[in-house]
């Protein structure tokens, strides 16, 4: 019977793919590195036997704090096959969250990327009596005597494997010891009360809901992915790092979100894994770029094909989207390298006129919806048959509903196995027949398409009766040219009978280079 973990996708990707198939990319001064299957494998093999060397037992916790590099990918594999925990941290948090998660987590042994996170760590290292063993994937440059810290380099010292089939020998002794119902990653997330909550995902979770996205995109070794949000997040990890990893597909790493215009350019991606803020950026560059140019034809053609892209009213492969497409939108396509297939977009709410707007250029986005507690695609549109302003409908295999009040229940092999010491909180959230409360908003429409229409929390009820949601009001707001972003801030007690909703709005003068800042109030009675 086919087991449900990362292991048996390992196994089916080394079966069916070249072993020397270079497959992850790493830019570095002009060029790019390479790292093949083969290379990742045997380093994670050896990794493994480290593990045991020091006397690790089985479901230990071992943390990575790190940016995305091929060195996560070894440490991920080498955790799973050896059936332990990894802990992903994000590297922007202090030496306080740092150390709350560790402690937390009981982790016993800690990646970090480089000195910058090292520091971070070592300041704290005295208050975590459990955590044994600290593992840097860039060269040290310090002496660190009292403490027990190595470099990753340090113990890779020989070649395990020599064949595929051999790779593959050790991967099926390895996966009958695992269980697929196991917890394969403790992922913390942040609360209503900012304390941050351990999600457990086990193999079956992201399995489960890796197996969807083939269903949905059709990805192989040509496709290229270009990655540039972090595997702490499991949106990334799960779409941008497993998927294509699985597929056998090249996995390209993006400097900075600054960089990305220029490496798109450079290595010519077929998908890209994202959140709105990148879209967002993408959008008003666009609008704003013709305001730079000389003034003559080239600029009036430009602002005429931006207009139509905006505004719509000018029908999809007409005679006049022919022409901007010619003279205009194959240029932008070209500086994306020409072979985008889908932007997919998470994480946050995609304006609907963003999305139509790249799909009226010949860029497609696919939307989708998700939570770290449910692995974490709960829905996503689908290509072709693309419904801008929804999350499309239910990924194979999930089941979802809208409770009386409208909140969105979700229930599958996706849905996580709890909270990480936290039994009470995870009864508040999993029902007894194992409905998870997303806490989210919603409707459907006549094709099961999903609509989000806010945080069930933040909704407020009108004097009339009526419900208001802010994110609806935000997502208006957002639209206006000056707008720079929003902030709303609800309180919750009543004063002088008045339940306050303030919204704050930053407009930009986007003609110059200083910021004017406005400040609107708005109070809801």
């Amino acid at each position: 019977m086919l087991k449900k973990t990362l292991i048996e996708l390992l196994i089916n990707v080394i079966k069916n793919y070249d072993f020397k198939d270079a497959t992850i990319f790493t830019k570095e001064n002009n060029s790019y590195n390479s790292v093949t299957r083969e290379d990742i494998i045997s380093k994670a093999f050896q990794l493994k036997n480290y593990f045991s060397e020091i006397g690790l037992k089985s479901k230990s916790k071992i943390a990575i704090i790190s940016e995305n590099r091929y060195e996560w990918i070894i440490t991920d594999i080498a955790c799973y096959i050896s059936g332990n925990i990894d802990v992903p941290i994000y590297t922007s948090l202090s030496p306080e969250s740092i150390k709350y998660i560790l402690k937390d987590s009981n982790s016993v042994v800690c990646f970090v990327s480089n000195s910058l996170q090292l520091e971070k760590l070592v300041s704290v290292v005295s208050e975590l009596p459990e955590l044994k063993y600290i593992i840097s994937f860039s060269e040290l440059k310090n002496d660190y005597k009292r403490i027990n810290i190595r470099s990753l380099e340090s113990i890779f010292k020989n070649t395990i494997i020599k064949t595929q089939n051999e790779a593959i020998g050790i991967l099926e002794n390895l996966n009958k010891k695992i269980s697929e119902n196991d917890v394969l990653t403790i992922i913390y997330t942040s609360g209503t009360t900012g304390i941050p909550k351990g999600v457990m995902l086990s193999h079956k979770n992201i399995y489960t809901n890796i197996k969807s996205y083939f269903k949905i995109l059709k990805v192989d070794n040509k496709d290229v992915f270009l990655s540039y949000l972090p595997y702490s997040h499991i949106f990334e990890r799960s779409a941008g790092y497993y998927f294509p990893f699985f597929a056998a597909s090249k996995i390209y790493y993006a400097q900075s979100i600054d960089t990305i215009g220029l490496q798109m350019y450079e290595v010519s991606p077929t998908i890209i894994i994202t959140v709105p803020r990148l879209l967002d950026k993408m959008y008003n560059k666009l609008l704003k770029s013709y305001e730079e140019m000389p003034e003559g034809f080239q600029k009036k053609l430009f602002k005429t094909a931006m207009d139509l892209a905006k505004e719509r009213k000018v029908k999809k492969y007409s005679i006049k989207w022919k022409l901007a497409n010619r003279f205009v939108y194959k240029k932008i396509r070209e500086k994306t390298g020409g072979k985008i297939k889908y932007f997919v977009s998470g994480g946050g709410a995609l304006d609907k006129n963003v999305g139509e707007f790249f799909d009226y250029l010949g860029i497609e986005t696919i939307e989708g919806y998700g939570m770290t507690e449910t692995s974490p695609v709960i829905s996503v549109n689908r290509p072709g048959k693309n419904k801008y302003g929804t999350v499309g409908p239910p990924v194979e295999g999930v089941k979802v509903k809208l409770a009386e009040d409208g909140e969105i229940l979700v229930k599958g092999d996706i849905v996580m196995k709890g909270y990480y010491k936290e039994p009470d909180m995870t009864k508040e959230v999993l029902t007894p027949d194992g409905w998870f409360k997303t806490g989210d908003l919603g409707t459907f429409d006549q094709n099961n398409n999903l609509f989000i229409k806010g945080r069930l929390k933040n909704m407020i009820v009108g004097a009339s009766g009526e419900n208001i949601y802010p994110e609806e009001i935000e997502s208006i707001i957002n639209n206006f040219r000056f707008v720079l972003t929003i902030i709303y801030i609800r309180f919750s007690k009543q004063l002088s009978k008045i339940n306050y909703f303030c919204v704050i709005l930053w407009c930009d003068n986007k003609s110059s280079t200083n910021y004017d800042i406005t400040v609107f109030l708005f109070f809801c009675f």
